[in-house]
């Protein structure tokens, strides 16, 4: 092929090693099942994988622009059409992912590289989790996403993930968690930082003002007293986005139908490989 190709080299013995903490061997069988049917543009697959007595190799499409997070730090942050631009790239990637019964558990810009055409991708599937599904019987037995909507809560596991991203019902680690809001709190912390270029808090617990001014609904406030404002309609996602209650959040289809995500005004164009770093 004449198509780049990103190769993740392991050993076994540091495979070994890792594996309580990131399982390699987890992260290919999950990139083997999300691109069972093909790839996804927004979220990595796999293209190959192979395998000796000392190391197993992973293939995967080559994202030449580095990450995300590079990108805001370049920027300092992005005007609105520019972080809505990405938005939809990261949405259409989660929506993918919950097609499939699959939670990221570790969504961050660091977790989203960008191809020579401009294109998102989430990377990282190492800590993901299958989302169980209740059968339509009610006999306990669990199915795949084509269940429905029947989707049944994940019981409490060791934090993981980078520590502003971090949803506070997985702080607490005390209930069953719900796999696919914790990966739209964490969608709801990376737009923040691409319209502010700052983290909305260092945790999401009672003890940092900021988290607690946000969650009471000052969202808004708070970025006037940092002279960082943004659009009533960008305010509005972000606190409905980054509320508490779990319940309380909005779905990956009310985030994809907000009046922002929507909005077609002042519409942003990735520019050429020429300019796009300067």
């Amino acid at each position: 092929t004449e198509h780049k190709a990103a190769v993740k080299i392991m050993s076994w013995q540091k495979i070994r090693e890792l594996r309580h903490i990131e399982d390699p061997q987890k992260e290919v069988a999950a990139m083997q099942f999300v691109s069972r049917d093909g790839v996804h543009p927004h979220v990595m697959g796999t293209l190959d994988v192979l395998q000796d007595d000392e190391y197993l190799l992973m293939f995967m499409p080559f994202c030449s622009s580095g990450d995300l997070f590079g990108f805001v730090q370049q920027a300092g942050r992005f005007p609105e059409p520019m972080a809505r631009y990405w938005f939809r790239q990261i949405l259409d990637g989660l929506c993918h992912l919950q097609k499939m019964g699959v939670c990221h558990r570790d969504m961050s810009l660091e977790n989203i590289l960008v191809d020579e055409y401009k294109t998102s991708v989430v990377i990282d599937l190492g800590m993901c989790l299958r989302v169980p599904y209740a059968s339509d019987d009610g006999d306990g037995a669990v199915t795949d996403v084509s269940s429905g909507n029947l989707r049944v809560l994940i019981r409490p596991l060791i934090p993981c993930g980078k520590p502003n991203y971090i949803s506070p019902e997985i702080l607490k680690s005390e209930e069953p968690f719900d796999g696919f809001a914790i990966d739209l709190w964490a969608s709801g912390v990376i737009l923040f930082i691409m319209l502010v270029g700052l983290p909305p808090w260092e945790f999401a617990r009672e003890e940092d003002p900021r988290y607690r001014m946000v969650v009471k609904g000052g969202l808004q406030r708070m970025l006037q007293s940092w002279n960082r404002p943004v659009s009533p309609a960008a305010s509005d996602l972000l606190q409905k986005m980054l509320m508490e209650n779990p319940r309380e959040r909005l779905s990956l289809c009310e985030v994809k139908d907000h009046p922002w995500v929507l909005d077609e005004e002042g519409s942003f164009q990735a520019p050429s490989q020429e300019g796009w770093r300067g």
